[in-house]
């Protein structure tokens, strides 16, 4: 899978001079109840209507930036897109193991991906792939949650085939952050279904369903490389206007025509994304309920095994 993204030449230089050789050997499931407590319960999913220029400002924000972080995929080499859905099932993983935010791990794919475009990953060499997925979950935590396991216990969720030292990770880390310019609060789909749900009030259990059924869309979009080609904007009003249909079918035209009038979007600009949501799998939907905390000595035993990678 090549991915392109429009960059700077010298940035180019400076992100390919780095090598990631000499650097290692310097070594969801609470709504479905609410749903079901719900399901028989009307709603009003109507947007506010009263004077809010500042929202609108906002928005108009929103689409500028939404510009400058996205990347364009062109899926050519297989092996680089086993790779990365290799790598986003790990993250996934993680994400359940740790109890970590739909944000957070939107966001590590989103930086793998800002960071694939600019750096090329030798799949002859796996672990290329497998630090730069726990550098870029590492950064998302610690953008976004509350509580960040420490870079050893990250890595023994699943039985990595690969550890690293904690000090390889944090230069990684700079590596990453400069790669991507340090823009590591992009505009996301999460940025538009706040925007939405903020207008809308979430005054209702069935609010509550609607953020959280799309929250789990979104991941399942971001896991198949051909939904990177759209842009944050257009994720984010085909996965709502599904998830409408599912949760308001009698009123589902009404919203959709509030949502296209709001967000200034026809259906025309997102017909090839809604198609595409419609035929997603629940491939990569983590069951919450299996989520365990491993124990201490288990975690202590994978740390022993930490191994250097020439």
């Amino acid at each position: 899978m090549a991915m392109l993204e429009p960059n700077n030449d010298h940035d180019q230089q400076e992100t390919q001079s780095f090598s990631l050789e000499s650097l290692l050997c310097e070594e969801e499931d609470a709504f479905e109840s609410l749903e079901q407590e719900t399901s028989d319960k009307k709603c009003n999913f109507d947007l506010v209507k009263e004077d809010l220029s500042w929202e609108d400002e906002e928005l108009v924000s929103m689409f500028s930036r939404e510009k400058q972080t996205h990347v364009f995929v062109e899926e050519k080499d297989h092996s680089m897109v086993v790779a990365r859905r290799r790598a986003i099932e790990w993250m996934l993983k993680v994400k359940a193991y740790f109890g970590f935010t739909c944000l957070t791990t939107f966001l590590a794919i989103n930086y793998l991906d800002r960071f694939l475009c600019s750096f090329e990953v030798d799949n002859e060499k796996p672990w290329m792939m497998h630090i730069a997925a726990i550098t870029c979950l590492s950064l998302a935590a610690k953008i976004e949650e509350t509580k960040v396991p420490t870079l050893l216990d990250l890595q023994v969720v699943n039985n990595s085939t690969y550890m690293f030292e904690a000090k390889t990770i944090q230069k990684m880390e700079l590596f990453v952050m400069s790669t991507l310019r340090w823009r590591m609060n992009p505009v996301t789909p999460f940025s538009f279904l706040d925007h939405i749900t903020r207008r809308l009030g979430l005054k209702s259990d069935l609010h509550w369903v609607f953020y959280r059924k799309c929250e789990a869309l979104f991941l399942s979009a971001v896991c198949d490389g051909r939904f990177v080609r759209y842009l944050p904007s257009i994720l984010a009003t085909s996965t709502m206007l599904h998830v409408i249909h599912q949760v308001e079918p009698s009123n589902a035209v009404d919203y959709q025509n509030q949502l296209f009038s709001v967000l200034k979007i026809t259906k025309e600009n997102i017909s090839g994304c809604y198609e595409l949501i419609g035929n997603i799998p629940n491939t990569f939907w983590i069951d919450q309920r299996n989520s365990h905390k491993r124990n201490y000595e288990e975690i202590q035993d994978a740390k022993n095994e930490t191994i250097d990678v020439y």
